[in-house]
């Protein structure tokens, strides 16, 4: 057991990413499921939504753990945080969460890093949880494999990795069967593209920092609302939508 979780770490820290489909059960699945649906109805919760060719639609829920102790609880599980302490070699702390629903015709993000979009801490995880199947049609995301161990790579004016660089990238498609995880660092280079499809691509992305590095969630929350831009869905300009109110 050891040498695969050595061998897994390696991966991880080689490549960027590495993918888990056996994370969560059914049930747990189900759980989720029902509380996206509670949220959906939360008026204390952060909501954004995006203009589509179907109209005005939900594109982002975040910021909602504080409001909802079930999911809370489900995010700090000791399956979940016995997952992350291996590839931090650390234990994690919650550092942000959001719900991107990408419905049909939801826009994709362009090529990014994300850690150009954290100023809190040095490293960071995400898992990305796939609450629908994730595939090529309805925008599944794509890695630059390998590349995370460069450090930030040619930004824009925008924070996005400046596009004749990502051009030479190999874009790797990662699709998930719902249930499926995958968990990435802030330096690998990722996109998505549009929803081109009829069914959902709802995901749960849940980053995580390492706990050497202290409790730095009202930090960013705080510096975020204080410093977003207009039409900006976070603190780097990758959404490639049209955000509304």
């Amino acid at each position: 057991m050891q040498s695969v979780l050595k061998n897994l770490k390696l991966k991880f820290d080689n490549d960027g990413f590495v993918v888990n489909e056996n994370l969560i059960t059914k049930s747990e699945l189900k759980y989720i499921e029902k509380w996206i649906t509670e949220l959906n109805d939360c008026k204390e919760v952060n909501h954004l939504y995006e203009k589509t060719v179907n109209g005005k639609v939900l594109s982002r829920t975040e910021n909602f753990v504080s409001s909802h102790a079930s999911f809370r609880e489900f995010l700090l599980s000791s399956s979940i945080k016995d997952y992350l302490t291996m590839l931090f070699d650390d234990e994690p702390i919650l550092f942000k969460e959001k719900i991107n629903y990408k419905y049909p015709g939801g826009a994709g993000y362009a090529p990014h890093q994300d850690a150009p979009a954290y100023p809190f801490g040095k490293k960071h995880i995400t898992m990305l949880l796939a609450i629908d199947d994730s595939d090529i049609n309805n925008g599944c995301l794509e890695f630059a494999r390998g590349r995370n161990n460069e450090g930030i790579i040619n930004i824009d004016s925008k924070g996005c990795i400046d596009s004749s660089t990502a051009e030479t990238f190999y874009w790797e498609k990662i699709p998930l069967k719902k249930g499926g995880a995958v968990f990435f660092d802030s330096f690998v280079p990722h996109r998505s593209s549009t929803n081109k499809s009829s069914r959902p691509r709802r995901a749960l992305y849940v980053t995580y920092n390492a706990k050497t590095e202290g409790d730095l969630r009202k930090d960013y929350y705080d510096f975020k609302k204080n410093s977003l831009k207009e039409g900006y869905v976070s603190l780097i300009g990758h959404f490639k939508g049209e955000a509304i109110k």
